[in-house]
């Protein structure tokens, strides 16, 4: 459409006028004018914008990223807050504004734990041998876990099969008077509910009554906050060293916790220092309970080799924070090897999943490095999947085809056994056709992959969508296909990140030297890019219509 002549110039001069005032140097230069702004006021180091603007585009530029794949270590954005680190992968593991603490940074929550020490693996050796004990004593001992009486934890009531006992119990429990004065929470009764394991070596506190906290509700504020301590107080007195707490079905408060973790932290390192298992289910924990629970745990010195924590079924939902502060506290335990809880935050499943895995891995090596020092270490034997590859690459293997998508058992297997899946291609005669999607292929994969079709002449057909190959791995891809002779088709889209526009710059010219490849399915963004791997696509195709036209005249 044409402007009238008033309105103020024609549209080319407009947008032009727009543009300038909309750059980033005039709107600094409108913000001086104005007084609105100072150089060098911004963070008070005498650095403005357009520096702190430079210094971003200078560590995040390629050069600075290739630095980084080094090892080396660039500066962040102040000086005062320290410099960013980068792990070998170019993540960043600590910096400006993380917390990093004992090897893991926890404001980001990225989980990142240094290398365990030689020391370190005495204890988790312990670690490990506590958790078969554990293991072995639920199976062979029928009293380890007694079928519990299911509660309502509304009303405390019984309820399905178990409804004789809860009668039994009830007439027994009519004749038990819990008094204010709690003349009653003595050594007596606290040891009148140990239960004592000399085969596998373990003491067990149990009590599931729940008449005492019913009682000694909210009501009864007072005497219930007097037996509540009179209760920690006796059990820590007296039974210090229990390797077992069950409190389930008993009722019990976040008060209940919220004193015994101060009581515990006024001497953390001697107040059941043998604790290897909690059991605080179907209760009444949800908020403040919780959270002190969780500052136990977090704390170095208590309860290092609590190993599970029982805490499902409860009336009501852990609060938000309650879950986050769990979440933390396991997620900083090396010892910690189950963590049965309802929670709804995913993010503080996720945390708690992986530190146990993490915790489990670590009592995995720990036992590995006990077993070399003894000399007792045997090989592990190969997988399934381990073994199918290992038929592949020495020719064994008579199949034309691989087909793998999604498979959990190649999922699973280490960075190592991945690559060495790709290097399997290397000398085969008989595989023609490789379907391997959704595996989490990565750039070591791609790397020997790519060596492997340099080498094979028998391929035909590729397709290794859906993984997590970068432009690194691309590159070496692309690199082994333009020595290949026999791929002519080829498909590599849907990777979990988009090249660099320099790693896809690369491709063609590693492509070039290519006459075989007919059919190429890859993302790339630049249409230059695109147009130029068409380029030699359709050179391709033209030559293999020449050929058979040539061969049937």
């Amino acid at each position: 459409p044409v402007l009238p002549d008033n309105a103020g110039g024609d549209l080319k001069d407009r947008l032009s006028k727009f543009v300038e005032v909309s750059a980033a140097d005039a709107f600094l230069k409108k913000k001086v004018e104005e007084g609105s702004y100072s150089p060098g006021h911004s963070n008070g180091k005498g650095s403005d914008l357009q520096n702190r603007m430079a210094k971003f585009k200078e560590i995040t530029s390629p050069d600075a990223f290739k630095k980084k794949k080094e090892g080396e270590i660039e500066e962040g954005f102040d000086e005062a807050d320290g410099p960013i680190q980068y792990d070998e992968r170019g993540e960043i593991i600590g910096g400006p504004g993380n917390n990093v603490y004992m090897g893991k940074v926890v404001e980001n929550k990225i989980t990142l734990r240094t290398t365990t020490e030689a020391s370190d693996y005495v204890y988790l050796y312990k670690l490990y041998l506590q958790l078969e004990k554990l293991k072995a004593q639920m199976h062979d001992s029928p009293h380890f876990e007694d079928v519990m009486v299911e509660m309502d934890v509304s009303n405390g009531y019984a309820k399905g099969e178990e409804e004789g006992v809860k009668n039994a119990l009830e007439g027994i429990l009519a004749s038990t008077q819990y008094t204010a004065n709690v003349n009653w929470l003595n050594k007596e009764w606290i040891e009148k509910h140990l239960i004592r394991d000399d085969e596998y070596g373990s003491i067990k506190f149990r009590f599931r009554d729940h008449m005492l906290f019913k009682q000694f509700d909210k009501t009864a504020q007072k005497g219930r906050d007097k037996v509540i301590r009179t209760f920690v107080e006796q059990l820590l007195q007296h039974a210090n060293d229990i390797t077992q707490l069950d409190l389930s079905s008993c009722l019990l408060p976040d008060k209940f916790l919220e004193v015994l973790a101060e009581e515990v932290l006024k001497n953390p390192a001697n107040s059941l220092p043998k604790l290897q298992l909690i059991n605080f289910e179907s209760n009444l924990l949800e908020g403040r309970g919780i959270e002190a629970l969780s500052e136990v745990i977090k704390n170095d010195s208590t309860w290092r080799f609590l190993q599970a924590i029982l805490l499902e079924n409860q009336r009501n939902h852990m609060t938000g924070e309650a879950e986050r502060a769990l979440a933390d506290a396991v997620n900083l335990s090396p010892s910690i090897v189950v963590c049965s809880a309802s929670i709804r935050d995913l993010y503080a499943v996720k945390d708690i999943t992986d530190a146990i895995l993490f915790n489990m891995d670590q009592l995995r090596l720990a036992r590995r490095d006990h077993q070399a020092k003894e000399g007792t270490l045997k090989d592990r034997e190969r997988n399934e999947t381990e073994l199918y590859f290992d038929s592949i690459a020495s020719n064994e293997s008579t199949e034309t085809e691989v087909e793998l998508v999604g498979d959990h058992s190649f999922v699973r297997l280490d960075d190592e056994e991945k690559a060495k899946s790709g290097a399997a291609f290397k000398d085969n005669t008989s595989v023609r056709t490789i379907k391997m999607e959704v595996l989490g292929l990565d750039d070591n994969f791609a790397i020997a992959f790519g060596e492997s079709i340099a080498n094979n002449s028998t391929i035909e057909k590729v397709n290794i969508d859906s993984n997590a190959i970068t432009g690194f791995g691309m590159k070496a891809l692309f690199a082994g296909l333009g020595k290949n002779n026999t791929i002519d088709e080829f498909q590599v889209r849907h990777q979990k990140k988009p090249m660099a526009t320099l790693d896809e710059e690369a491709l063609p010219d590693l492509l070039a030297p290519n006459t075989a490849l007919l059919k190429l399915g890859i993302d790339v963004r630049s249409q230059l890019v695109r147009m130029q791997l068409d380029k030699i696509i359709n050179a391709n195709r033209d030559r293999v219509r020449k050929e058979r036209l040539k061969s049937k005249k």
